[in-house]
């Protein structure tokens, strides 16, 4: 999987950025999937938030992860985005079945 990482008006520190791929390599697994993803950081006035978008073959799959710290808002960006995809390919499957029945 490609990710492209951004951050607005902060600096990616080698510690996050190692961070950030130990996160999303829970999302590897959907590889077969997934073409790119990218990952914006920025920060708010209250929190930190990190926003994320997976390219997928026929589909795109966005969220928001919000924190007191950028760790956290990656942390939750990366749970809303594997339960998304988990969903997606829950509905795959179930597509899959459906024709076998029919």
């Amino acid at each position: 999987m490609n990710l492209n990482l951004t951050a607005r008006h902060i600096d990616i520190t080698p510690h996050l950025r190692a961070h950030i791929n130990t996160r999303f390599k829970k999302l590897a697994k959907f590889n077969r999937h997934i073409v790119e993803g990218e990952i914006v950081l920025f920060k708010d006035r209250a929190s930190d938030i990190a926003e994320g978008r997976i390219h997928l073959n026929h589909t795109v799959i966005t969220a928001k992860g919000r924190g007191t710290d950028l760790y956290f808002a990656v942390n939750d960006l990366a749970e809303k985005l594997l339960h998304q995809l988990q969903r997606y390919e829950g509905k795959l499957r179930d597509r899959k079945r459906l024709g076998r029945n029919r």
